[in-house]
């Protein structure tokens, strides 16, 4: 059992402290001072609004010194007073201070608190699986073993990162001590479960597993691939895959994910997708049509537009209702487009909207290709056309880019007046949006004036906002609140005081619709915004004023009405203000992309891959962390105070790389680094606007729109310091799109 005890002993220390700050709710500790195997449950503080100001700052102490002096803060926290309605805080560091200081029968009966009284699922497992560890290496692996029934076989709740990690461990310990036992059919079992269901976790990866790799079935190999690939270890996966590509029943399966990595996943080789691609779409398998049009796009990876139209005219004969039938309209004209060949792409963009119409989610970005290709062969009045089919769909992105290209091009034409008068609808409509101040820009260089971004007109009422909150929290209704939601309020509000947002957070949104409808009817929006910046919940103000449109208020925002701070709220301010001063980075910038990526949700997860507010993919985290020397952890990494500062040191390495270009270093946060060198590189001619609006990823263009705009609004809303405001301005809207970009742009 030494090897067992040496690796839990590691283990639990690593996962103790990832648990830290973990949601969870309790029933009621009893309060008499009973001594059991030396854990202290002190008598509770007397229920009130808030704990004792000297119960939080002991708080924090015990937070801050339970790795350097573990005994002496274990000695304080059992003679403290219980924490109330927040008891499980205590319990945590019990447990924590306990292992570090070595005094694992203290920490048992701190886990078993724990696990008898969370409310919260994963809180509850990781409870329970850190005391069963615990128990074996105090040499009663039968208390282990009942732990672990009581532990159940379902999946734990929570993110799917969490339930794999802990399911992962549960395996193992059950494993580990089965083979201790002698019992080991049982023991094979757990670890042929562990390698075909938690391949990519390290209770798997951890030597001393009683079956191998390579004494696993074809099908069993297969299955631990597909596992690699859904645990995003793609590298991984390939490798686990590919001698299966032949294989008689599991062909197609094994071919259609190696396809997938090799074009979607790892994107590092369109020509093997391509051919695996074309033998799953001349096959009858499940994934025939799917792989043609597949087929299609690895061809376009290799620039062979050609062959991807041919490929794409095959499908659309033989799928003629398809998945993606109207993808393949797009592309007669978008792949001829990309390539320059304009004559070609306006009759596929014209043919596109005589087939389609207008209201396909492709029709704005149809049309708009169109009247570039128009633009790029210096036909003026065609594009002034073609640009006019835009307004009818509204929005600050489509109608004023239409606006903005209209006024170029009437200017072109010679037609100054024209040109003001789009400037001016433009002006009306759209002010203080990426297009508006391309239009003010635009503006000064006809009237003869200075068109720096920092001297061209800028509307009254800039830095004005008062987000502080409309009401006060301590008048909360609470009678209008059920018994069992005071307590849960109760809850939410001494989580806050000791410095939990996460544990503030999830305890109040599980009430958060009780307690909006338990306000005055004429307050809610006033009670949503300070509720909201009370526990870090911006996501639901957001979504209060703009009904969840990343576009919604499109005019000029009115720097004194709620409204405005609710739609740009300064999200996770202390957070964010910390990590960016850390890198000199402006804040604004992070709430941009804050805004632009998840709507201010820290807990969001892509189908990317991406996770957390800020939406960094795994692969870029660990290398970060790697560069930063902090741990990267999967389980946490979603929390503003962990990945923030993750994001933040990449949002200054990009910065950097392109020369403080705030626009290109959006559109690299989005679609890397590689991408945005190449799009540059391929674009040399024309000024900066123009060059935005070559780059040929549809979502990366929109992305770096929008972060510039979303930036520009938090600077108009908040920032009265005219000087660094206009540096800002300046990096956003540079004159001068002349940038030399060194070889390697970085990941």
């Amino acid at each position: 059992m030494l090897a067992l005890n040496e690796h839990i002993t590691a283990n639990l220390q690593k996962s103790r402290v990832a648990q830290r700050s973990q949601p969870g709710r309790f029933a009621r500790l009893i309060g008499l001072a009973l001594v059991v195997c030396g854990v202290v449950f002190a008598a509770p503080v007397m229920a009130q609004d808030e704990p004792p100001a000297e119960l939080v700052a002991d708080y924090q102490r015990w937070r801050a010194e339970i790795e350097t002096e573990p005994a002496r803060v274990l000695e304080e926290l059992e003679d403290a007073p219980s924490f109330g309605p927040v008891e499980e805080l205590r319990q945590h560091l019990v447990a924590d201070a306990a292992i570090a200081a070595g005094r694992l029968d203290v920490a048992v009966e701190a886990l078993a608190w724990l696990f008898d009284n969370s409310q919260d699922g994963t809180d509850r497992f990781a409870a329970g699986m850190d005391r069963a560890e615990l128990l074996v290496l105090l040499g009663r692996e039968d208390q282990a073993r009942a732990q672990l029934d009581d532990l159940g076989r379902a999946e734990p709740e929570g993110r799917r990162a969490d339930s794999r990690h802990l399911a992962a461990r549960r395996a193992r310990l059950r494993h580990d001590l089965a083979l201790a036992a002698g019992q080991g059919e049982a023991a094979s079992s757990y670890a042929r479960a562990l390698l075909t269901r938690y391949p990519a976790e390290d209770a798997t990866r951890r030597p001393g597993l009683s079956v191998s790799v390579n004494e696993l079935d074809d099908a069993a190999k297969v299955r631990r691939g597909l596992a690699l690939y859904e645990a995003w270890d793609y590298a991984e996966a390939r490798t686990a895959l590919e001698p299966f590509a032949d294989h008689d029943e599991h062909a197609a399966t094994v071919r259609w994910h190696l396809a997938d990595i090799a074009l979607n996943r790892l994107r590092d080789d369109p020509v093997l997708a391509e051919e695996l691609y074309g033998e799953l779409a001349a096959g009858r398998t499940r994934f025939a049509e799917a792989a043609h049009y597949q087929y299609a796009r690895a061809q376009m990876r290799q620039e062979r537009y050609d062959d991807a139209l041919d490929t794409l005219e095959g499908y659309q004969a033989r799928y003629p209702r398809g998945t993606w039938s109207e993808a393949v309209d797009y592309y007669r004209g978008w792949l001829p487009y990309d390539h320059r060949e304009n004559e070609r792409a306006i009759k596929g963009f014209e043919q596109y909207i005589d087939k389609r119409g207008y209201r396909t989610a492709r029709s704005s970005l149809v049309i708009g290709f169109w009247a570039w290709a128009h633009m790029r062969q210096q036909e003026w009045q065609k594009a002034i056309e073609v640009y006019e089919r835009l307004h009818r769909y509204g929005n600050m992105l489509v109608e004023g880019k239409a606006l903005y290209w209209q006024a170029y091009a009437h200017l072109q034409l010679e037609e100054r007046e024209e040109a003001i008068a789009r400037l001016d609808r433009l002006r009306q409509r759209y002010p203080v949006t990426y297009y508006g101040m391309l239009g003010e820009q635009l503006r000064a260089m006809i009237e003869g004036n200075d068109p720096t971004a920092s001297k061209v007109w800028w509307p009254e009422g800039a830095g004005k906002a008062d987000d502080s909150p409309r009401v006060d929290i301590d008048d909360l209704p609470l009678s209008r609140l059920s018994p069992a939601d005071r307590e849960r309020w109760q809850k939410v509000r001494w989580f806050v005081a000791f410095g939990e947002p996460e544990r503030a957070r999830e305890a109040f949104l599980a009430m958060r619709r009780r307690v909006f409808a338990a306000v005055p009817a004429g307050q809610q929006r006033e009670w949503i915004h300070a509720l909201g910046q009370y526990v870090g919940d911006y996501h639901t103000m957001w979504n209060e004023v703009t009904g969840g449109s990343i576009s919604a208020m499109p005019r000029l925002p009115d720097t004194a009405a709620l409204e405005t701070v609710m739609a740009y709220p300064r999200a996770y301010r202390q957070v964010v203000e910390t990590a960016t001063a850390e890198f000199d980075l402006p804040p604004e910038l992070m709430w941009g992309i804050m805004r632009q990526e998840s709507r201010y949700r820290p807990g969001q997860i892509s189908h990317t891959d991406a996770v957390g507010a800020l939406q960094m993919i795994p692969a870029t985290a660990r290398r970060i962390a790697e560069e930063l020397q902090v741990d990267y952890n999967v389980r946490t990494f979603h929390r503003p105070e962990v990945g923030f500062r993750f994001s933040a040191f990449y949002m200054r390495r990009l910065l950097d790389v392109f020369e403080q270009r705030v626009v290109l270093m959006a559109g690299a946060y989005n679609s890397g680094p590689d991408v945005i060198k190449r799009w540059v590189e391929k674009n040399p001619e024309g000024d900066f606007a123009g060059l935005i609006e070559e780059f040929e990823y549809n979502e990366g263009r929109n992305y770096a729109r929008k972060v510039t705009e979303h930036m520009l609004r938090y600077l108009y809303i908040y920032e009265d310091d005219a000087e660094r405001r206009g540096m800002w301005l300046d990096r956003m809207f540079p004159l001068d799109r002349a940038i030399e970009l060194p070889d390697d742009v970085g990941y």
